[in-house]
């Protein structure tokens, strides 16, 4: 591996999207491995687009900025993404400090040592984590259990953001959700591969409420229950990819 993309998806995230940026562009990878850092703006309501510009101003070539017309969803913004990265692997970060990005390090290395080829970082896999209200850990433990029995995985948290994928696997596959059914429906896809080896590895976790800006509601919950169905039991692997799998 070269260079790793980072795609940021951001709505209305002035207070953090300048920080995660920084602490995004402060990882040192291992083995030499470059960044490479792609921002898609949502069509934000407040001044999260000029800041993530104010950083672009003052660290020229760091970052790629990518603008939505309209508000799209997060999905949409990752599809919008797909086409600037150029790394050989793709992982997305959200634009809070729910996450660690100096994290990755830990989600390459089952890449680099070969014992995986995708990576999900599990917040439910250390239990030094704040786990959330008990409602949002009961929906994230039916949803993942759901979509176990529906693509035959064995993951702890489907719903996770980290998701370390080859870009081969990203870039051919036929994302069709804006929201965050994209969590369901690029596990669903992942899962239809042959060649697929998935792995977890434990990462930090420091939920927000949605006072404090966190956007996910019960009517993500009752999508990704549908997506999980649909993606996982009613859609074939032919049109879930733009090219045969095993060209991938």
């Amino acid at each position: 591996m070269r260079i790793l993309s980072i795609i940021i998806p951001v709505y209305n995230e002035q207070s953090t999207i300048y920080e995660i940026i920084e602490k995004v562009n402060d990882v040192s990878l291992p083995n030499g491995i470059k960044k490479d850092i792609v921002v898609v703006d949502d069509y934000s309501s407040d001044n999260s687009l000029q800041r993530v510009k104010d950083y672009n101003r003052e660290n020229p070539g760091v970052i790629t900025i990518i603008e939505h017309e309209i508000n799209r969803g997060k999905g949409a913004g990752i599809r919008s993404a797909l086409d600037a990265c150029i790394g050989e692997y793709i992982i997305i970060q959200d634009a809070d400090l729910e996450l660690e990005p100096n994290e990755f390090n830990i989600l390459l290395e089952p890449i680099l040592d070969g014992s995986a080829n995708i990576v999900f970082g599990s917040r439910f896999l250390n239990k030094k984590n704040d786990q959330g209200s008990f409602l949002s850990r009961t929906a994230n433990k039916f949803l993942t259990g759901l979509s176990n029995l529906a693509f035959r995985t064995k993951l702890t948290d489907m719903e996770t953001c980290y998701k370390l994928v080859p870009s081969s696997y990203f870039k051919h596959m036929i994302l069709k959700e804006d929201r965050f059914g994209f969590e369901p429906e690029i596990t669903a896809k992942l899962a239809k591969i042959p060649s697929s080896n998935f792995k977890e590895v434990s990462i930090t976790y420091n939920p927000r409420t949605t006072n404090a800006g966190k956007k996910i509601g019960w009517k993500d919950g009752v999508r990704a229950t549908y997506c999980i169905v649909k993606y996982g039991w009613f859609s074939s692997r032919k049109k879930s990819f733009s090219k045969p799998v095993d060209t991938l």
